[in-house]
């Protein structure tokens, strides 16, 4: 299933690649943005990823920034989407009930 990269953060994470966070702190400082990896699972708070070497990391989603790469059809760039931590703190669960409200309430 191909993502909308509007309804990203209502979807599941997991099985993203590519991934890259950067600390809200660290942009400040010029810190620059780090893979880390494709998100293995998530939880209300917390993205864990497997990184390039197989080791399992851990990352506050409402302390970071994330780009996702979403991939296309063949012979199509990636689109690159960036979302702010906190948009998509909450149990994965409950955010993908989230956007059938979100239509209803449209109507």
């Amino acid at each position: 299933m191909k993502l909308n990269p509007k309804y990203l953060i209502y979807h599941d994470l997991i099985g993203l690649e590519n991934v890259l966070a950067l600390r809200n702190d660290e942009e400040k400082r010029g810190k620059e943005w780090r893979n880390i990896g494709t998100v293995i699972d998530e939880t209300k708070n917390m993205l864990i990823t497997l990184n390039i070497n197989n080791k399992k990391k851990m990352y506050i989603k409402k302390n970071h920034k994330f780009r996702f790469m979403l991939p296309q059809n063949d012979g199509e760039e990636p689109i690159i989407l960036e979302v702010e931590g906190h948009k998509i703190v909450g149990r994965p669960e409950n955010r993908i009930k989230d956007i059938k409200k979100r239509r209803w309430l449209k109507k």
